[in-house]
């Protein structure tokens, strides 16, 4: 079977043998590619620089033929993305983000929006900028997948997130039975904002945190699932779930 050339970011990777190892890629035009990488712990000029998480690089990739993995044949290392590991709170936002695309993304699917996404996050993130950066991210990748929360136009007085449908919301009666998160009216306009521009620049730090933290918990909802990542980088802050038709939001 033909082999397949293509930049690709190392969401995970585990150990097989002693000089051999299983990955999952994000690639920028095959999607999340599932790989055994035979001898990639070797010195083998095959794959140089060696296979590590949260690094990017150009991939040859043999196609699974079954059910099984594909077969990493090449990796020339790009990237180590340093940003990434400078701060342990850029570390783990990166970790979130790769944790976000592999739950998140179908394998075998294109998604370069989401690739780009990770791409500019992983090379870019910084101490001084990784709140704006993980904001811009999940809402990216969120849109991405279809996943993207609907924001009600026109919202004013009590704000409630409805993380059961992925909907910014005033309280309704019709919503008297399902989950709401409470959420402060400066994070409701910053996520807004967000949603219109693509772009997060404009959020002040506190903002971009807030509106980061929403929606790291709320791809947790849609996963159903725990976000290893979600807690250290956020802290243990589980959004505050109220009634929504009697009480004012404090997220």
């Amino acid at each position: 079977m033909d082999s397949e050339v293509d930049i690709a970011i190392c969401l995970r990777q585990w150990d097989y043998s002693e000089t051999s190892q299983t990955a999952a890629l994000l690639c920028r035009r095959l999607g999340v590619v599932r790989v055994l990488g035979k001898g990639t712990k070797r010195a083998d000029p095959r794959f140089s620089g060696g296979l590590e998480i949260a690094t990017i690089g150009e991939a040859v990739i043999v196609p699974k033929s079954n059910s099984g993995l594909s077969t990493l044949a090449g990796w020339d290392l790009r990237s180590t993305c340093r940003g990434a590991r400078s701060d342990l709170q850029c570390y783990y936002a990166a970790m979130l983000a790769l944790e976000v695309a592999i739950n998140l993304l179908p394998e075998g699917e294109p998604h370069p929006d989401s690739f780009f996404a990770l791409e500019t996050l992983l090379e870019s993130i910084s101490p001084t900028s990784w709140k704006s950066d993980i904001a811009i991210y999940l809402w990216r990748v969120l849109k991405d997948s279809g996943f993207a929360p609907r924001i009600d136009g026109g919202l004013a007085g009590p704000v409630v997130f409805l993380p059961a449908i992925g909907q910014l919301t005033t309280p309704h009666q019709e919503h008297r039975h399902e989950t709401a998160w409470e959420v402060l009216d400066t994070t409701a306009s910053a996520l807004s904002q967000l949603a219109q521009s693509g772009d997060a620049v404009h959020l002040s730090s506190e903002d971009a945190e807030r509106v980061g933290r929403l929606l790291g918990w709320y791809v947790r909802e849609v996963i159903e699932r725990d976000l290893l990542a979600l807690r250290p980088l956020f802290g243990n802050l589980h959004p505050r779930t109220t009634n929504p038709s009697i009480e004012r939001p404090q997220h």
